[in-house]
């Protein structure tokens, strides 16, 4: 169970949801709804967050954005690879890995189709570790979905064979890093 994993009790809990549904609430008005006191409230709230299970992060909704949002689903020979590019990107809104045929699975954020298609041929559909790439594009949402996006994607025009350019940040990335091991 969820709550026995993070050792969390039905305060906790109370908390977590009313956190969930009103990510604005004050500790005040929690500890109202609670019955307990906003120092307790805030203090609970830190715990949680010092244990890493709640977290507030800002992003964009898009549920409410004219940005698309596309799955890859692959399959590679080398998901270390895939996750370490996925750090990079700024196509890449975040990089998972899988149990089963397909073992990576990325969202990837962009205002063009072509910015995505020529960042899935360029990085996936012609890697030499990757055999299967499924590109989804996610069409809509019943709730929000918030998620953090790189604004940096915009000044990028990858192209499906030669990639991002210059501008690249894994290839700035791992050029530092070869420079950084020769002295």
């Amino acid at each position: 169970m969820i709550s026995e994993n993070f050792g969390l009790d039905d305060i906790d809990r109370s908390i977590i949801t009313l956190l969930q549904k009103h990510p604005n609430i004050t500790h005040s008005e929690i500890a109202k709804r609670i019955g307990r006191s906003q120092p307790a409230v805030g203090s609970r709230i830190h715990r949680l967050e010092e244990k890493g299970v709640i977290s507030s992060q800002y992003g964009i909704n898009f549920k409410n954005a004219d940005i698309i949002l596309a799955k890859v689903e692959l399959s590679t020979s080398d998901p270390d690879d895939i996750i370490e590019m996925g750090k990079y990107c700024p196509f890449v809104v975040n990089c998972m890995r899988l149990s089963g045929k397909n073992n990576i699975l990325l969202l990837l954020a962009s205002s063009s189709m072509k910015k995505i298609d020529n960042v899935v041929d360029c990085h996936f559909r012609n890697h030499e570790h990757i055999r299967n790439v499924r590109l989804d594009i996610i069409t809509g949402f019943v709730k929000d979905f918030i998620l953090p996006i790189d604004f940096e994607m915009e000044n990028h025009d990858p192209d499906p064979i030669e990639g991002c350019g210059d501008n690249c940040a894994r290839k700035i990335a791992l050029e530092a890093a070869r420079e950084k091991a020769k002295s």
